[in-house]
């Protein structure tokens, strides 16, 4: 085993999880502004002005709409900071957004096939525009579900509409991960008798292996800037956790464990990946540095998230939070924990499991008896996104 460890991209260096005490090295060390960041942010008053052209009222309409569902702006005719106004002529939109002191701060043309898709995109430069803060209507959640009778993927909008099959595997598909692009899904399949993770072209319908080594694969997520991926390789007889290069075909194994890992998701920095670990206890949460340079340490570290089975972890997106699957009695939980260290919160038990947070940081998306939930966690309301739609599981949110 040591000899096969020689060859790989990255040298081990595990600290024992027995140890009580740890200093966090400097790259797992955030400011201290963290609870200052949680504070809640008022809304931007916002004016949507008339929208010229044949489909103006309309498009003007289902924008406000839009705009209002997002929960950053109160649409004022007073003392408003924005000021929107437009045009839309067969499906075609213009957008301009004028701050009240006259700056422009952009004008721009939509012109995609459908109406609705260039609303939603208007909308989302609007909040990015005014709040600084990525919006969410052209986001998409991927799922899990059984309603064709095996595990399938599919994906949807945050209203839970437009909901396509991805896959249609005999064997089935699970675990899958967006792209932060949007244009691809890597997932695990069945289709071969034993788990491989693969990746898909969602506009051109194409899928391909990640690798080529033998043993099972699973378990795959997208790096920050979608060119790697970390996922769960067995191919040295223990699975363990590795990054591969999706553009050189390289890989290196950034965990040493005789455990179970499995959940890997990226620290928006994308030079931590966090994971959870069964070795014999329950799982527990790792955090390893990914490191820069072929033949670099890569360092493990155990990070206490405060319960005894932590599982489905994923980083918030400013890196300060960490949402994961836990166990409350009997049922499962989502809590939500600040990073490296601070308070846990429970965010929804009895059965709640599986969060993914929204590229903004706010809300949060999971599964709870087989019903999609979106949780406000500015004021703790949820909503049910897709019902009776089979045994849903597994969501994501594109980052």
């Amino acid at each position: 085993m040591t000899g096969l460890r020689n060859l790989l991209v990255v040298t081990l260096l595990l600290l024992q999880p027995a140890a009580q005490a740890v200093t966090l090295p400097a790259w797992l060390k955030l400011p201290s502004a963290h609870k200052k960041a949680q504070a809640k942010l008022p809304q931007r008053k916002l004016s949507v002005g008339e929208f010229s052209g044949g489909t103006g009222a309309s498009a003007k309409k289902s924008l406000v709409d839009e705009l209002t569902q997002s929960r950053e702006f109160q649409i004022t005719e007073m003392e408003a900071e924005f000021t929107l106004s437009g045009s839309s002529v067969g499906g075609r939109v213009s957008g301009k957004l004028t701050r009240a002191d006259g700056k422009l701060m952009f004008e721009r043309t939509y012109a995609a096939p459908g109406l609705d898709e260039n609303l939603r995109a208007l909308a989302d430069d609007v909040i990015l525009a005014a709040t600084g803060r990525p919006g969410l209507a052209t986001s998409r959640l991927v799922f899990v579900s059984d309603r064709t009778g095996t595990k399938q993927i599919y994906i949807c909008d945050v209203q839970g509409k437009e909901v396509q099959q991805v896959t249609h595997h005999a064997h089935g598909a699970v675990s899958p991960s967006l792209s932060p692009d949007g244009g691809g899904i890597a997932y695990t399949s069945y289709k071969s008798g034993f788990p491989v993770v693969l990746i898909m072209d969602l506009g051109l319908g194409w899928e391909r292996t990640v690798t080529d080594t033998p043993g099972s694969s699973f378990g795959a997520a997208f790096s920050p800037d979608g060119q790697k991926l970390a996922l769960v390789m067995s191919f040295l007889g223990n699975p363990e956790i590795f990054v591969t290069d999706l553009g050189t075909n390289t890989a290196g194994c950034i965990s040493d464990t005789v455990g179970a890992p499995s959940s890997p998701s990226w620290h928006p920095d994308g030079r931590q990946v966090i994971f959870a670990d069964d070795r014999g206890k329950g799982p527990k949460l790792y955090v390893a540095e990914v490191p820069e340079k072929d033949n670099a340490e890569a360092r493990l570290f155990l990070w206490r998230a405060g319960y005894s089975f932590c599982a489905d972890p994923e980083f918030s997106p400013n890196g300060r939070m960490v949402a994961f699957t836990t166990r409350i009695g009997k049922d499962t939980a989502v809590v939500v924990k600040e990073y490296p260290q601070g308070t846990a919160k429970v965010i929804q038990a009895e059965g709640a499991q599986h969060p993914s947070w929204s590229p903004n940081g706010r809300y949060l998306c999971y599964s709870q008896h087989g019903t999609l939930y979106v949780h406000d966690l500015r004021t703790s309301q949820r909503r049910a996104v897709l019902t009776q739609y089979g045994t849903i599981s597994e969501p994501r949110w594109m980052r």
